[in-house]
């Protein structure tokens, strides 16, 4: 979701609207982040009671899980457009087809082409 891409449009000048697309999407970005943020803090002081407790292997560590998926979470939210190039699936990608989907919305649906017209 960046403004441009780097190696092919070194020229391109930002637009009004690519400039809106992207504070739109990265405002989305930064909601998705906070809410994560919101869950994972008093999660994360509950997981490593639980852990200080139960004293599991490591391997078994509710907290360390827990540290392993907000590192998942933040490459999807790619907060910073620093992940999708390496070919991950993030946000970006939702946020797109969101706005496919908007964008047609206006739009009459098209035709089908399955009938051919009549031969004069």
């Amino acid at each position: 979701m960046a403004f441009f891409d780097k190696e092919t449009e070194e020229k391109t000048q930002v637009t009004g609207g690519r400039a809106f697309r992207h504070l739109f999407a990265f405002q989305v970005k930064l909601a998705a982040d906070a809410v994560r943020d919101f869950v994972f803090s008093p999660l994360s002081i509950l997981v490593f009671f639980l852990d200080a407790i139960r004293r599991p292997p490591i391997e078994e560590s509710l907290y360390l899980k827990l540290m392993s998926w907000g590192r998942r979470t933040d490459r999807y939210i790619n907060l910073f457009d620093e992940h999708r190039e390496k070919g991950e699936h993030t946000m970006d990608e939702a946020i797109e087809s969101f706005e496919r989907i908007a964008s047609q919305a206006g739009r009459p649906p098209a035709k089908a082409q399955d009938d051919e017209p009549p031969a004069r």
